[in-house]
């Protein structure tokens, strides 16, 4: 443990068992950030403030994480940005705190933004390209992938069909 792990540990009340769940949750979110196309980092930051009592300062999180002040810096400025954290300054405090919001909201949010609209929207191209494609394909095989490009065009309709639904209802 780092030295400036252990004294926040003595300062802050925290003991060995705290720091251990924090480093557990920030691993399970990094998975999560990872699966969702996102630099782990960002789940890495997010987690630790989730698992976190108090807000901690962004040097608080270089330590328990093991990062770079850059990557911190970085994953923090996202994360705000995504409202999923809340920067906090008490009077006459120099050092910002942040704290984890504890809603699923803005994730789910931008990952339909950010991800899975724009690749639905490449996707759906792509499918009109490769119809206009089959023309040159003999009879049977036109048939064949006609069926199923129609059907792969039918999800990519029912999905966007469905997505704004899903956004009006996240607010």
């Amino acid at each position: 443990m780092s030295k400036l792990v252990f004294e926040s540990t003595i300062r802050g009340g925290e003991d060995v068992s705290v720091l251990k769940i924090q480093r557990e949750m920030a691993e399970v979110f990094a998975d999560l950030a990872d699966l969702f196309g996102n630099p782990a980092s960002l789940g890495s930051i997010y987690g630790l403030l989730f698992a976190s009592p108090e807000p901690l300062s962004m040097e608080e999180i270089v330590e328990r994480l093991d990062i770079s002040t850059g990557t911190a810096s970085q994953g923090l400025r996202r994360l705000v940005e995504m409202q999923a954290i809340l920067p906090q300054k008490e009077d006459g405090d120099r050092v910002t705190r942040y704290g984890a919001k504890l809603e699923l909201r803005p994730f789910v949010a931008m990952f339909l933004n950010q991800q899975l609209l724009p690749r639905l929207e490449h996707s759906s191209s792509r499918i009109a390209e490769l119809q206009s494609r089959l023309a040159d394909l003999t009879p049977p095989t036109r048939r064949v992938l006609e069926t199923r490009l129609e059907r792969a065009s039918k999800w990519h309709h029912r999905a966007k069909t469905f997505l704004p639904l899903i956004r009006r209802f996240l607010g």
